[in-house]
């Protein structure tokens, strides 16, 4: 499942964030967000309230009033590379799904929200949705998403989320799976259905490259970004959630942590 994902064309580089208890949200349509303390150890590092605007710097908006974050990083990237991949931002965005830069994005959460309570088991008509009609983000993301594994509908004090594993690409040859690139991707909705909820997380496992760069060696695993199939998915569905770093458990519970107004 993984060479499908050759998508768009525009390298869409990170942003770093912040700590944990304040609150932001005054921009016309932008919602109130604080993290209560929690035992994660995940901070945000900075924090920002836009209103509409244009994911590539110019032009309509095609991202509506919101406020973005971005967690602090837990491990320093290994290829330091300027766009030379498409490396895990860190960013956390809650958006309004109304104004301008929203007018599809009550589509996009009626799919969403169909997934929810859907199978979402290897083969099913959910993960279908996901990777070959490849449904878009809310905000979008200029990139295919070559798997999806260790999918999952979690919910939350604010509302409900699919979160899965995943590494954006946009084109042939971008190496590995690797921890660098491996990304933890949370999209929900608030209970009022007035929010879009996205995350796109650093995470990583011990027996993954850590960079694109890698050597094959014994200790790891490694899966060609160019190889059709689904064997890295396979491979990380069969990881417990707690081999990972951050863990999983510790997403979630930074997630259940969140107060969105």
């Amino acid at each position: 499942m993984l060479n499908r994902a050759r998508l768009f064309g525009i390298v869409a580089c990170g942003i770093m964030l912040g700590a944990s208890c304040s609150t932001h949200g005054n921009k016309t349509g932008a919602p109130a967000l604080r993290v209560k303390p929690n035992a994660t150890g995940l901070e945000i590092g900075a924090m920002r309230t836009h209103g509409p605007e244009n994911f590539l710097g110019s032009g309509p908006p095609n991202i509506s009033s919101g406020v973005t974050a971005t967690l602090k990083r837990k491990k320093n990237l290994h290829n330091q590379e300027a766009c030379y991949f498409i490396k895990a931002p860190g960013k956390f965005q809650v958006v309004s799904m109304e104004g301008p830069g929203a007018a599809n994005y009550p589509a996009l959460m009626s799919t969403w929200r169909g997934l929810f309570d859907a199978d979402l088991n290897s083969g099913s008509t959910a993960r279908t949705t996901l990777y070959q009609k490849q449904l878009s983000e809310i905000p979008w993301m200029n990139a295919g998403r070559a798997f999806h594994a260790k999918l999952r509908s979690r919910t939350f004090p604010w509302g409900r989320a699919l979160l899965f594993l995943t590494t954006y690409t946009q084109g042939p040859g971008p190496g590995p799976v690797n921890n660098d690139m491996l990304v933890l991707v949370v999209q929900g909705f608030t209970h009022d259905g007035r929010f879009a909820v996205n995350g796109r997380f650093e995470i990583h496992h011990p027996q993954l490259p850590d960079s694109a760069d890698e050597k094959p060696r014994v200790e790891k695993h490694f899966f060609d970004l160019d190889e059709p199939g689904d064997a890295a998915e396979k491979w990380l569905d069969a990881q417990p959630d707690e081999s990972f770093d951050p863990s999983l458990q510790d997403y979630e519970a930074f997630l259940s942590a969140l107060e969105i107004k």
